[in-house]
């Protein structure tokens, strides 16, 4: 579960993988608004477009400041990737295009990887990039003084050897289906300017980084007033001379989402995410438009398998069949979700559609449990067995009003089954020490994910004590099909080996797979080309652009 809606959660990324993992309301732009402007379609340049942010960027070095997704959203405007992942996951493993690199051929046993950078792209100081630039990136991300977070995606990378001025050979120690994703993690950063700096005093330099600052992507800093604005403005020096299509991008940091949603219908904004989904149909009526997509995200309840009212899959089944996951969905998102079915998002390429979600049955739940021993002894409206009334704790993190409101539903539904779930809201930071700790009975949260699709994470057993199984869930047939779908290199094959695993987790039921949002968008009906995505939130921004001048 995220604070943040568009970071992209890997398993291998543990060293941040906490800091994304409780907090989120919430790849292919499944759906989008209907076009009912009169306004030219034919691209134009120029003009500013304003968007509303809620929180300000920590920094302008991705390596110490760009962990969290809005820094990471605006400095991915400033510094190119290797490539860009492209949102077509949903008939096939996304697709990486080319962007600082022109072309890129494999080895037969997939552990090298021949790269050929494109010739002309230069840094906005007229220095050309070169092989030199990414050799000395990936020295910067595995450095230990430096301890970037996201460290641990390039393990699996040997070394990154120079060839030429614009050759590379990247050498791996194994091939895998993640190989282009986690060599692509981390843009490429300016060896001859940044090098001054010891990578060991980073992080006690930030400020430096903006007095030294160098690009190479489509936009560069203009101005940065902390906690106010950013202002970015198209860099002259970037290889493709069409774009970006905005002469600049205000980013203006509104804390609170109503006055964010006031100042777009004033139209002193033209972008603002995350919008509420009650908002949906005002900001229809007065002309916003609406871009939405499916988010990369599923909720849950997490069940600690090893508490003795959580230990049968069985009884785990019956818990799932007693809530009413559509109610969730219709009250709590205005039908702007979907019913989760397993870890593997229904928008992906890997999901198995025949695979429908558990039913909401409540009185096939009650059959079950009064099969397992579960009567109400004593008249108090509690089932109860042996003595014990089944009763536990559920928890879940403050900061998530939706969160908080689908807990309280889930007791209620649980209550009409004759089970007490007692809601205990806790901050974000001890429910994540409590998760570490399986110090939990049950716990509502959710994941966002990127497209390797790796199950470890949650569902391995290596995962209970060096991970996040929070719910220490183990099964041996699980753990070997993660292992081989981790090796598979045939997507075919790989899609197999998932379907086998979320075959055995909906029979299971470790988790209660609740829903899958969308998220929502609101833009000025001047904006054009919009494409936020789970990618990014501004992905592609270099091609939005506004259909009438300012």
């Amino acid at each position: 579960m995220s604070p943040e809606p568009y970071r992209s959660v890997t398993p291998c990324r543990l060293a941040t993988l906490v800091s994304v993992l409780l907090l989120s309301l919430g790849c292919q732009r499944l759906e989008g608004p209907e076009e009912t402007s009169t306004a030219p379609t034919v691209p134009r340049r120029g003009g500013t477009l304003v968007i509303a942010i809620g929180n300000d960027i920590h920094g302008i070095n991705p390596l110490i400041s760009g962990l969290d997704t809005q820094t990471k959203a605006v400095l991915d405007r400033l510094f190119l990737h290797l490539f860009e992942e492209q949102a077509d996951y949903t008939e096939h493993p996304p697709t990486f295009e080319p962007r600082l690199v022109e072309s890129f051929e494999w080895s037969a046993d997939g552990r090298t990887l021949d790269l050929e950078l494109r010739s002309g792209v230069s840094w906005s100081d007229g220095v050309p990039v070169t092989a030199e630039d990414v050799r000395w990136t990936w020295q910067a991300q595995t450095d230990p003084d430096l301890a970037w977070g996201y460290a641990q995606s390039k393990q699996n990378i040997r070394d990154v050897e120079v060839v030429d001025q614009l050759r590379l050979r990247i050498h791996f120690h194994q091939g895998s289906p993640s190989q282009l994703a986690e060599l692509n993690e981390g843009s490429i950063l300016p060896k001859h300017a940044w090098s001054e700096l010891p990578f060991s005093e980073w992080r006690s330099n930030e400020p430096w980084f903006v007095d030294h600052l160098i690009v190479n992507g489509p936009f560069d800093l203009e101005s940065w007033t902390r906690q106010e604005q950013i202002v970015l403005r198209r860099n002259e020096s970037y290889f493709e001379p069409e774009l970006p299509r905005l002469d600049r991008v205000i980013l203006r940091v509104v804390p609170q989402k109503q006055n964010q949603l006031g100042e777009l219908l004033a139209g002193e904004v033209d972008f603002v995410e995350q919008v509420p989904p009650s908002e949906v149909s005002r900001l229809e009526e007065q002309g916003a438009q609406i871009l939405r997509f499916w988010a990369r995200q599923f909720n849950y309840l997490c069940w600690n398998t090893q508490r003795r009212l959580f230990a049968d899959p069985e009884l785990r089944r019956a818990l799932t069949m007693a809530i009413d996951r559509q109610e969730i969905i219709d009250t709590l998102w205005y039908r702007f979700a979907r019913i989760a079915v397993s870890p593997i998002l229904t928008s992906i390429w890997a999901h198995d559609p025949d695979l429908r979600p558990v039913p909401f049955d409540l009185e096939a739940s009650r059959r079950v449990l009064q099969s397992k021993g579960w009567s109400d002894t004593d008249g108090d409206g509690i089932l109860d067995k042996e003595g014990e009334p089944f009763s536990f704790e559920l928890i879940t993190n403050t900061g998530s009003q939706v969160r908080i409101d689908a807990a309280v539903m889930v007791q209620e539904h649980l209550r009409r089954a004759g089970i007490e779930a007692r809601v205990r809201q806790l901050e974000f930071n001890t429910v994540v020490s409590r998760a570490l700790e399986h110090d939990f009975d049950a716990m509502l949260g959710g994941w966002d994910i990127d497209t390797s699709l790796d199950l470890t994470y949650a569902f391995h057993s290596q995962s209970i004590d060096d991970g996040y199984n929070f719910g220490q869930f183990s099964d041996p047939d699980v753990d070997r099909l993660i292992d081989a779908a981790n090796q598979a290199m045939d997507p075919a094959e790989r899609m197999l080996l998932l379907r086998e695993i979320e075959s055995i987790l909906h029979r299971t039921q470790p988790y209660t797979f609740l829903w899958e949002p969308q998220r929502l968008a609101a833009a000025s009906n001047r904006l054009r080309d919009a494409t936020p995505s789970p990618v990014s939130s501004y992905f592609r921004l270099r091609e939005w652009w506004l259909a009438e001048a300012d």
